[in-house]
C-alpha cells in the first residue's frame, strides 16, 4: 500500500510540471467575501434571517435561556438538584462562570453576536444597491431593532455595557464601558427611526412595524419616558392587531377548550388568523431552515418529575413509570423541573375562580390530576396521594403548571415526550396592553391603566378590577399570570427596579442600587424559597443577594481587552478596577 501511495504523488507531481502553468492558475467560481456578499439586498436578507433566528435561542432545549431570567426573578426556583444548577447566587454565580446546568453568561454571547451581525447591515448598507429606498429603510430598520432589541436587555440583566456603534473587520481589545443611560437614549432614537419604516406586515418570524412599537414602548418605560410609551404601546394596539377574545385555529370548533388554549397552540401562534401575535419566532418540525433542534423541551423544563422514584403508594412502592408510550407519560410529558414555580405563581395570584388561565379542566394542570400510571400497580389510575412520598422531594416531583403552554405534543420522539417543536411568542398584544398599563400607572393615570388591565383580564374571563386596585405589585401580578414563560421576568423586574431608582421613588435611588433594589425586596416578598434562605436542596441552599439585581460581567470578557476597561458589576471581585463608563456614543469606540 505505502508503494501505491508514494507512486500515486510521484505521478501526480510529475503531471503537474509537465503541464502548461496555466493548469495551476486560479480560477475561481466564486469569492465569498463581504463586498461580493453585501452589494444588494440579497445579501442583507440573508444577515436579517440570521438575526431573526438568533431570537431563538433563549426559548428551544431543556435548559433554555429563559430559564436563568425566570430562577433569577420571583416568579421560579429551578427544582434540578445537581451541584451546577443554580440554587445559591452568592456562591455560584461568578464572573467565571456558573457550571453547566444554567449558562447566565449566554446572553451575553448571543448579544454581542447579533449586535455585531446588525452592525454589518447598518455599516454597508450605503454602499449597496439596494433596488428602492423603502426597502432600503426597512433593512436599516429592522437592523436598528435587533440591536436595540439585544441592548435592552443587556442593560437590564448587566447594567451599563460597552456600546458597539459600528462594525469591526479586525481584532480590537480596547473596548470601554458605557452607562446605561446613554445606551437606552441611543436605542430609543434608532427606535424611534425604525417604527417610522418597519413594514406594516410581514411573513412569521420577521419583524414588523407594531413589533418596533411595542420594543419602542418598553425602551421608553426603561427611560422614564411614560407619555411616550403610551405613545408607543397605542401604536402598536391601533395598528392592525387585536386580542384574541373568540375561538380561532385547528381545534375552534371542539368546545372543551376555549381562545386562551386557542393562543398557545403551536399551530396557531403564527397563523394568519391570529392577531394578537406581535413578533413570533419559528420552529417547524420537517423544515430544516426552520426547525431548531431539540424543539421547545416545554415538557421538560417547566413541568415536575413525577416519574422518578419520589413518588410512592399507600404501600410505600413507586407507581409511577416514564415508560415509553404509557399514554399518561405522552399527556404528562417526562418533566424534570429545570424551572419549578413557586407558590407566589402556583396559587396566590390566582384569586379569580373564572380565570380562563387557570381553568383546571384544560388549561391549568394541578397536581390533583395526577393519577398512578405504573399498570402493575393495584393502584393503577386512581389519585396520587403525595402524603405518602418524601416530602422534601415534592421541590422536584409535585407541583402544579400551565399546561396550556408547555403542552406541545413531540414529533421525533412520540412516545416518551420532552416537548416538540413550536413557534414562540417573543412579543404578544396582551403584553402591550399591560405595558401601556404600566406607562398609565406611572403618570398617575389608574382609570386607563385598570381599563388596559381588564381588556386582558376580560379575554381570560377574570373579573374586572377597579382603578383603585392598580399598581405595580398588581401589574406584574397580571404579567405572571399573562405571560409566564414568554416574558423575560429577570429583565423586566430589574427595568422597574431601575424605573424606581433613577425617580427616587418608594425610598430607592441609582446611588444604593446593588444594595437596596425593588427586584430583591419583591423576591424576598414573593420567592418563599429565596426568601427562606436555608432550604437545602441536592448541595446548595436557595440563596442570593441585592447585588444580583445585575449579573456579573463575564470575566473573560474583560481579562481579554487589555487595552481598555469594561467594569465588572459592584458585587463581584474585579469592581475595584472601574472607571467611569462613557456617556457619548460614537463611532471612536
Amino acid at each position: 500500500m505505502k508503494k501505491l501511495n508514494i507512486f500515486f504523488y510521484i505521478l501526480l507531481i510529475s503531471s503537474v510540471f509537465s503541464c502548461d502553468k496555466s493548469f495551476v492558475e486560479i480560477k475561481p467560481l466564486s469569492i465569498f467575501t463581504p463586498e461580493s456578499i453585501y452589494k444588494d439586498e440579497i445579501g442583507f436578507q440573508g444577515v436579517l434571517v440570521s438575526l431573526r433566528k438568533g431570537l431563538r435561542f433563549e426559548y428551544y432545549g431543556q435548559v433554555a435561556a429563559i430559564g436563568c431570567e425566570l430562577i433569577s426573578s420571583d416568579i421560579a426556583i429551578t427544582a434540578n438538584k445537581g451541584a451546577d444548577a443554580i440554587h445559591n447566587f452568592n456562591t455560584q454565580l461568578m464572573p467565571t462562570g456558573t457550571g453547566g446546568t444554567f449558562n447566565f453568561f449566554e446572553l451575553w454571547d448571543a448579544a454581542y453576536n447579533q449586535i455585531r451581525n446588525a452592525n454589518v447591515i447598518l455599516a454597508r448598507i450605503n454602499q449597496a444597491v439596494i433596488k428602492n429606498e423603502t426597502l432600503k429603510k426597512e433593512i436599516i430598520a429592522e437592523a436598528m431593532f435587533h440591536r436595540s432589541y439585544w441592548y435592552y436587555r443587556l442593560v437590564h440583566v448587566f447594567g451599563d455595557v460597552p456600546f458597539l456603534s459600528r462594525e469591526y473587520t479586525e481584532p480590537k481589545i480596547d473596548f470601554y464601558t458605557h452607562a446605561r443611560k446613554s445606551i437606552l437614549n441611543k436605542i430609543q432614537e434608532d427606535m424611534n427611526y425604525a417604527v417610522q419604516n418597519l413594514p406594516l406586515t410581514v411573513q412569521p418570524g420577521a419583524v414588523s412595524r407594531a413589533a418596533g412599537f411595542h420594543l419602542l414602548t418598553k425602551i421608553c418605560l426603561a427611560n422614564s419616558k411614560f407619555s411616550e410609551a403610551v405613545t408607543a404601546a397605542s401604536a402598536a394596539i391601533s395598528g392592525g392587531n387585536t386580542l384574541m377574545t373568540g375561538r380561532f385555529g385547528q381545534v375552534a370548533s371542539d368546545a372543551k377548550y376555549n381562545v386562551i388554549w386557542d393562543l398557545h397552540q403551536k399551530e396557531n401562534k403564527s397563523l394568519a388568523a391570529n392577531k394578537e401575535a406581535l413578533l413570533v419566532v419559528q420552529d417547524k418540525f420537517g423544515f430544516p431552515d426552520a426547525m431548531v433542534t431539540g424543539g421547545t423541551a416545554a415538557m421538560r423544563r417547566y413541568t415536575p418529575c413525577w416519574w422518578n422514584n419520589y413518588i410512592r403508594d399507600p404501600d410505600g412502592k413507586n407507581a409511577m413509570t416514564d415508560a415509553s408510550g404509557n399514554s399518561y407519560t405522552i399527556l404528562w410529558g417526562r418533566g424534570v423541573g429545570y424551572v419549578r414555580p413557586v407558590n407566589y405563581f402556583n396559587y396566590d395570584i390566582w384569586k379569580d375562580k373564572t380565570d380562563l388561565r387557570h381553568d383546571t379542566l384544560m388549561n391549568w394542570f394541578p397536581t390533583s390530576k395526577y393519577v398512578y400510571n405504573l399498570a402493575s400497580s393495584k393502584y393503577f389510575g386512581k389519585r396520587v396521594q403525595i402524603k405518602y412520598s418524601n416530602a422534601t422531594d415534592t421541590i422536584h416531583c409535585w407541583f402544579p403548571f400551565p399546561y396550556y403552554k408547555v403542552y406541545v405534543p413531540d414529533e421525533e420522539v412520540p412516545l416518551q415526550p420532552v416537548g416538540g417543536h413550536s413557534d414562540w411568542y417573543v412579543f404578544r398584544l396582551g403584553e402591550t396592553y399591560l405595558l401601556r398599563a404600566e406607562a398609565y400607572y406611572w403618570q398617575g393615570d389608574l382609570a386607563n391603566a385598570a381599563k388596559d388591565i381588564n381588556a386582558v383580564r376580560n379575554r381570560a374571563n377574570a373579573a374586572s378590577i377597579t382603578a383603585a386596585e392598580v399598581d405595580i405589585n398588581y401589574i406584574l401580578d397580571e404579567r405572571a399570570r399573562e405571560l409566564y414563560a414568554e416574558e423575560p421576568r429577570k429583565t423586566e423586574l430589574t427595568r422597574i427596579a431601575f424605573i424606581m431608582a433613577d425617580n427616587k421613588k418608594f425610598g430607592y435611588t441609582i446611588e444604593s442600587f446593588t444594595t437596596k433594589n425593588y427586584w430583591y425586596d419583591r423576591i424576598m416578598e414573593k420567592n418563599s424559597f429565596y426568601k427562606a434562605g436555608n432550604i437545602l436542596w441536592g448541595t446548595n441552599v436557595y440563596k442570593l443577594s441585592s447585588f444580583h439585581v445585575l449579573w456579573p460581567i463575564p470575566a473573560s470578557a474583560i481579562e481579554s481587552n487589555a487595552g481598555g476597561v469594561i467594569n465588572q458589576n459592584i458585587g463581584y471581585i474585579g469592581s475595584e478596577k472601574n472607571k467611569s463608563p462613557l456617556t457619548v456614543i460614537d463611532d471612536k469606540q
